[in-house]
C-alpha cells in the first residue's frame, strides 16, 4: 500500500486547523491592513484586536510578522484558532503618501511562517495592473512560493486581484475566474476571491477550480446584515467560507459577528438568526 509523501501529510493537517473538516469550510478573519494602510479605527492595537476577534472562536486569523511577534501569545493553546501569516505588501490601497508607481513586495518567507508558528499563508497575485512585467513578475514569486510551501508541507491561499487604477478591484465574474484559475493553476492551495455581485455568477467562480474559494470582504460593507448576506449567498452557491477584515473587526462587537458567520458557515443556520446574533440577541 503506497504513503503518501510527508510534506502532504503536513499539509493536510495544517489546512484541516483552516478549513473544517467536517464542513468544509473556513471563518477567516484578516487583521493585516496595517502594513498597507497604518493603523485604522478598532485596530490601533493590534492585540487588542485581535483578542475582541478570538472571543468569537474563528477557525483562522490572518496577520503579518509583526502582528504574529505582537499578538502570539493569543494563538497558544489547543481551542485557539489558526495562525495565516502574510507574506507579501503593497502600497496600492494607501492615499497618503498616493504611490506613483505602486509596489509590491515581499515581507516573509514560508520557512519564517513555519518558524513562527503558521498554519498557513497567504499572498497576493496581481494581474494585468500597471504593466505586463508586474503580472509575470508576481507570478513568477507566487509559484516559487507555491514550490518552497509544498516542500515545507506549508499551505498556500492566493488572493487574486485585478486592480483598476484608482486601486479598487475588477469584479467582472470573466475577469475573477480568469484570477481564480490562474491562482490555482500556480499552485494555490485555497483561494480568496472577491464576490462578484450575486450568485449565479459567483458559482461559475467557485466551479472553475478544484480547491476550496473563500470570499474576501474587501471595503467596509453599509451594515453588518450586508456582509453576512454576501456570506449567505456565496455558501449556498458552493463557496467555503468567508476571509473578513473591516467587516467584523470594525463593528462594535467582533465576537458576535464571528459567531453569526459561524452560525452561517458551519452550524447551517439562516440569514435572519445570524443576524441577530450579530446583534447580541
Amino acid at each position: 500500500m503506497a504513503t503518501e509523501p510527508m510534506w502532504d501529510l503536513g499539509r493536510r493537517r495544517r489546512l484541516a486547523r483552516i478549513v473544517r473538516p467536517a464542513t468544509g469550510r473556513a471563518v477567516v478573519v484578516a487583521l493585516d491592513h496595517g502594513l498597507f494602510i497604518g493603523p485604522l479605527p478598532q485596530l490601533e492595537s493590534v492585540p487588542t484586536a485581535v483578542a475582541g476577534v478570538v472571543a468569537g472562536r474563528p477557525d483562522a486569523v490572518q496577520l503579518t510578522p509583526g502582528a504574529t511577534l505582537a499578538a502570539g501569545d493569543l494563538f497558544c493553546g489547543t481551542d485557539r484558532p489558526a495562525m495565516i501569516l502574510r507574506l507579501d505588501a503593497t502600497n496600492l490601497w494607501r492615499s497618503k503618501p498616493k504611490p506613483h508607481p505602486a509596489y509590491h513586495a515581499r515581507v516573509a518567507t514560508p520557512l519564517e511562517a513555519v518558524r513562527l508558528g503558521a498554519d498557513a499563508v497567504v499572498c497576493f497575485l496581481f494581474v494585468g495592473y500597471e504593466d505586463d512585467t508586474v503580472e509575470r513578475d508576481n507570478l513568477e514569486r507566487v509559484s516559487a512560493w507555491a514550490a518552497e510551501c509544498r516542500g515545507l508541507g506549508l499551505p498556500l491561499i492566493v488572493e487574486p486581484l485585478a486592480i483598476t487604477p484608482d486601486g479598487g478591484a475588477v469584479r467582472d465574474p470573466e475577469v475573477v475566474r480568469l484570477l481564480v484559475r490562474m491562482a490555482w493553476e500556480a499552485g494555490a492551495d485555497v483561494i480568496k476571491a472577491d464576490y462578484t455581485g450575486d450568485p449565479a455568477s459567483f458559482c461559475t467562480v467557485v466551479e472553475s477550480v478544484p480547491v476550496p474559494v473563500l470570499v474576501r470582504g474587501g471595503p467596509r460593507m453599509d451594515s453588518v446584515e450586508d456582509s453576512l448576506r454576501v456570506v449567505a449567498d456565496t455558501l449556498a452557491v458552493g463557496a467555503a467560507g468567508v476571509v473578513f477584515g473591516r467587516n467584523i473587526w470594525q463593528q462594535p462587537d467582533p465576537a458576535a459577528v464571528v459567531r453569526a458567520i459561524d452560525h452561517l458557515c458551519h452550524r447551517g443556520g439562516d440569514l435572519a438568526g445570524a443576524v441577530r446574533l450579530a446583534a447580541g440577541r
